[in-house]
């Protein structure tokens, strides 16, 4: 019998289970990603809320274990329109990239930190905010790009471009398509340091590369909302 009392954590994802029962999962501080029943919540009075930190408790013999206690542990928080597209999208990816039960502290204060500051931001800085969480998100995976130096160790240079060798890193090319600078700024990670437009895109479309090498090819269903724009 395993029983956890208020493990820190976030809901990510729920869906219909049985009768008035949902299947639900978290991502935990100390547990990693988990999934839970929890009976009679789609009946409750007060549903529990994605994108708030929760003290959660729950219990089992197998490897299904139920939600027995649930409480937010936050300040309120209501994220709509194209912020909360943003958060589904890191949602989905958290749920297809992270073993479930394999404990990334680092991942989840990084999520803690991305939902905590969408509200306050204006639009280029929520996806400049994403691209960081995804190269951030990378890194702990085990697929982090060295943002310093080139292919052939020289230190990046700012008025110059490169383009991405896949495994490798990036090399200096007249014709490439990133610049020195954003990567100047990939290695900062400053929120406030926010690429031009045309940059932002060179990053999406970069990190989106490195993502579907991961993800195969299982399309994310959060993307189709983003059209052309993420």
């Amino acid at each position: 019998m395993t029983k956890v009392d208020l493990a820190s954590a976030f809901l990510i994802h729920r869906r219909p289970y049985r009768d008035n029962s949902l299947l639900l999962d978290f991502l935990t501080l100390d547990h990693g990603k988990i999934r839970l029943i929890g009976r009679g919540v789609r009946q409750a009075k007060a549903n529990i809320q994605m994108f708030q930190h929760l003290r959660i408790s729950y219990a089992g013999k197998g490897e299904l274990k139920t939600l027995s206690h649930w409480e937010v542990d936050d300040v309120p928080r209501r994220i709509k329109g194209e912020r909360l597209i943003l958060c589904m999208y890191v949602n989905e990816l958290i749920t297809r990239l992270i073993h479930e039960h394999d404990p990334h502290p680092q991942i989840f204060e990084l999520y803690q930190q991305f939902v905590t500051q969408m509200n306050d931001l204006d639009q280029s800085h929520q996806y400049w905010l994403l691209r960081i969480f995804e190269n951030k998100l990378l890194s702990e995976l085990g697929y982090g790009l060295d943002y310093a130096a080139d292919v052939d160790g020289d230190l990046i240079q700012t008025n110059k471009n490169y383009s991405y060798q896949p495994q490798l890193g990036f090399s200096q090319q007249a014709d490439g398509k990133i610049s020195g600078n954003l990567l100047n700024l990939l290695l900062s990670e400053r929120l406030d340091g926010v690429p031009n437009e045309q940059q932002l895109k060179v990053c999406r479309n970069l990190n989106r590369q490195r993502l579907n090498v991961l993800l195969g090819n299982k399309p994310l269903k959060s993307r189709e909302l983003f059209f052309t724009k993420n």
